[in-house]
């Protein structure tokens, strides 16, 4: 249940066809910021910065990586935002990772915009548009393949087209359809190595296409189309109330509590907010609210766990450093040293742990075959073949440069 474009001029008649919209609306996808992926991300943002009291001076590629590796969160670089900037600012005493990663945007004169389990950094006035853009391709009446995460998603080699990218999407995600568009990432580019995992169509689709100041139309009834961001839009102005959806809260507005309901109203009071009486007996009442898509994602916030559960090591046959005795491996690692050592590390359940490693190391090339290699043996290759220093210290895999 989506009530997609609404201007602000137009709002007291779009609000009474929303109304008359859910008293026919049974059901709705789930909301866009309550996937798990957005779920752990509003957790991991409200975490406490490691980096908190120090300065940042380094460069911006290598700060993105510090951020997915140390603190799991995962930065996209709009491909608008240049990436040799380099870093050079003092953060302030206890601050949340949120609140260093609007540091940092400021600094390069961007801004954020949520889109699943990614933070994107995109250009000044664009963020609202891109929210807007995955709200609407995430929700209902757009196609429901697009909501279906998939933890293996897409990665490309340094040099990729963003064409080609696309064309891998829509296979991986088996949505053929999109392999046909028309109209799409003009001019032609290429970019650096990346990739997107553990996250749906919707959000792929949109951080793709947002660069290029387009965005995907793919209702359920009919074929996909490229939508293009015009400058004059109201949602390319920073405007947060340019533009306004709908969703129907159940449970969730109960749970939030007082205190963030009357705080989050009093920052949004142009925000409709309709109350719905319980259907049946042993039904909670509803709310359907008409508002700008941040003001959705904030709203919700607050059911995100404080923190999440943490891994338990294996017990079982362990040495002191939690690996079983006598285990062997065989096989073979091809890709990004970053990409195999957070599989590795998952496999393990072992901390990955890096060590001030520049981008361009975490991501390089290597292709390591291993049989009957203990783990300490894997680890010796995959140094080898990286130039990197990987060691097990306990359950933490920790990497840094070999010359440290």
């Amino acid at each position: 249940m989506r009530l997609t474009l609404i201007r602000t001029g137009t709002l007291s008649i779009c609000i009474l066809m929303w109304l008359v919209f859910c008293q026919s609306a049974l059901a709705q996808s789930i909301h866009p910021y309550r996937t798990p992926q957005a779920i752990e991300l509003t957790t991991r943002l409200r975490a406490d910065s490691s980096t908190s009291d120090t300065k940042l001076k380094l460069p911006l590629l290598d700060w993105i990586q510090t951020m997915h590796l140390r603190d799991q969160i995962t930065v996209w670089l709009d491909r608008r935002i240049p990436n040799d900037i380099e870093l050079d600012l003092s953060i302030p005493k206890e601050q949340s990772n949120q609140q260093v990663l609007e540091l940092v945007a400021s600094h390069i004169q961007s801004e954020i915009a949520y889109v699943d389990r990614y933070v994107a950094l995109v250009p000044k006035g664009t963020a609202a548009a891109i929210q807007w853009a995955y709200w609407s391709l995430s929700s209902d009446p757009s196609h429901p393949s697009l909501r279906i995460a998939k933890k293996e998603g897409i990665q490309w080699s340094h040099g990729g087209q963003p064409q080609e990218i696309w064309k891998d999407f829509s296979k991986q995600f088996q949505l053929d359809a999109l392999a046909k568009t028309t109209g799409l990432m003009e001019p032609p580019d290429r970019w650096r190595a990346g990739q997107f995992e553990s996250t749906n169509g919707a959000a792929i689709a949109t951080l793709l296409l947002a660069g290029f100041d387009q965005y995907l139309i793919w209702p359920s009834n009919g074929p996909p189309s490229i939508g293009n961001f015009s400058s004059d839009d109201p949602r390319l102005i920073g405007n947060p109330g340019g533009e306004f959806v709908g969703y129907r809260y159940t449970t969730e507005i109960q749970r939030i509590g007082k205190d963030h309901w009357q705080t989050w109203k009093s920052k949004w009071p142009k925000v409709s907010v309709t109350r719905v009486p319980a259907s049946g007996p042993g039904k909670p009442d509803a709310w359907d609210i008409l508002a700008p898509v941040d003001a959705h994602r904030e709203l919700v916030e607050p059911l995100a766990p404080r923190t999440l559960p943490k891994s338990q090591p294996k017990t079982n046959n362990a040495t002191s450093s939690n690996q079983p005795q006598g285990k062997t491996y065989t096989g073979r690692y091809r890709g990004e040293i970053l990409n195999i050592l957070q599989s590795l590390s998952k496999q393990l359940n072992l901390v990955l742990t890096p060590v001030e490693i520049s981008n361009s190391l975490a991501r390089q090339e290597v292709d390591v075959n291993f049989k009957d290699a203990t783990l300490e043996e894997l680890l010796d290759q995959l140094s080898q073949a990286s130039g990197l220093k990987i060691t097990l210290e306990g359950t933490s895999l920790v990497v840094e440069q070999a010359d440290r």
